[in-house]
């Protein structure tokens, strides 16, 4: 007996719910994001580069110390000497990579900026899934207690003689059919409350549910050279990529004037026994003669490629491709929503009615309402759309959902 009251335990614990709004999702997930955690501490790397490269100093001081022993006939002593040598940079190679390191910084932090980007638009788009989810199972649950009476009612229409078998059967097997689909509808719920529970990171006792989805707004735009323009000017990973191509080049630069020679300056001092007292100043050049910079090179420029591509790649086509989805999901949520939606509700009532007064018998009540109902589940699935669409879009052009309409339609 103990197994199952550990069950009933659990399955009282599973049933603590918390009803969160769309942007209170969207904030918890930002918050608690370890991809946003990992950008942000990504960050440190370029500021403690920039820290290093301040100084015209590409090395540490080397500091030297020697003692020899002199014997000069019976007499012995020891000649001590110490030096401090430090390698300088003459041609500005340091203050080139310092403005590559600054650079790499606002790469760093805008990377950030795309990662909180990213989470928004996937929880966004999780959350979409459990409140259409949430809505399927409550209307196929609907949908299968209705069958179930219509069942019973056929029973007692057949046990009466007024229906035939068929008809019983018929009903018996629209209940049998309903129920599942609610079940299975109610699994999908169950799975999109975790998916959106784990994006969120809520207790493991603790499941999310939907405070709904707010109305698609009225959104259009002159041309898709507005959506193009507002992406360049507003998406975080192409401000990253351009900062990136910024500091490749720097470092390009700064890498091709390690060939100029760099000045060594030596100062030098000691003693030899066993009263003589040193003191001098050396003066050098470091030359690249063997190592000529061909591996930083290579590097800075294989680098300053990745960023250019990064700078290009795909954010034309994905923005043209989200506002083409929006336009045609919003368009088609609408018609769903005043013309179909509307005369499929109705029908789910008169049906009710029709067969709770004797105008329908139970092959039309069938058809009717199961016509009905799958027009609602399809209004569900457009609606899904429409909404991840519009999620979509306000991603690509990095903006929050409630501001798209503001943005494309000049009220900035």
């Amino acid at each position: 007996m103990a197994l199952p009251l550990v069950n009933a335990v659990l399955l009282v614990m599973a049933q603590d719910t918390v009803v969160l709004t769309l942007e209170e999702a969207t904030a918890r997930a930002v918050a608690r994001s370890p991809a946003v955690a990992a950008a942000v501490g990504a960050v440190q790397a370029p500021r403690g580069l920039r820290a290093e490269s301040r100084w015209p100093f590409p090395d540490n001081p080397t500091l030297e110390y020697g003692s020899v022993r002199r014997r000069t006939g019976a007499t012995s002593g020891y000649d001590r000497q110490w030096s401090v040598t430090q390698e300088i940079e003459v041609a500005g190679q340091w203050a080139l990579r310092a403005g590559a390191a600054s650079a790499l910084v606002r790469s760093a932090e805008a990377r950030v900026d795309d990662a909180r980007r990213l989470v928004a638009l996937e929880v966004r788009r999780a959350y979409a899934s459990l409140a259409v989810a949430e809505g399927r199972a409550g209307l196929t649950d609907s949908a299968a207690a209705f069958a179930e009476r219509l069942a019973a009612f056929a029973r007692r229409q057949f046990e009466t003689g007024e229906s035939n078998r068929l008809e019983w059967n018929a009903a018996v097997l629209e209940a049998a059919r309903a129920r599942s689909a609610a079940e299975r509808a109610r699994a999908g719920a169950q799975a999109a409350a975790a998916n959106l529970a784990r994006l969120i990171a809520l207790p493991p006792d603790t499941m999310p549910r939907a405070a709904g989805l707010a109305r698609l707004p009225e959104v259009t735009w002159k041309s898709d050279s507005v959506l193009l323009e507002s992406a360049r000017a507003r998406r975080p990973d192409l401000r990253a990529a351009r900062a990136s191509r910024e500091g490749a080049g720097r470092t390009v630069t700064a890498s091709k004037l390690g060939l100029v020679p760099n000045l060594t300056v030596s100062a030098v001092g000691g003693r030899e026994a066993p009263t003589d007292q040193l003191l001098g100043l050396f003066v050098g050049l470091r030359i690249p003669l063997f190592r000529r910079q061909q591996a930083a090179i290579g590097a800075a420029r294989a680098e300053q490629a990745a960023a250019a591509a990064d700078e290009v790649a795909a954010v034309r086509a994905e923005v043209l491709a989200a506002g083409a989805r929006f336009l045609r999901s919003r368009a088609a949520e609408r018609r769903f929503a005043t013309e179909v939606l509307r005369a499929a509700t109705e029908n789910v009532t008169l049906t009710e009615r029709a067969l709770a007064e004797g105008e329908a018998d139970l092959t039309q009540v069938l058809v009717l309402r199961g016509a009905a109902v799958a027009a609602q589940l399809e209004y569900l699935d457009v609606l899904q759309a429409s909404a991840e669409a519009w999620f979509d879009l306000a991603a690509a052009l990095a903006v929050e959902p409630d501001q798209l309409a503001a943005l494309l339609m000049g009220g900035r």
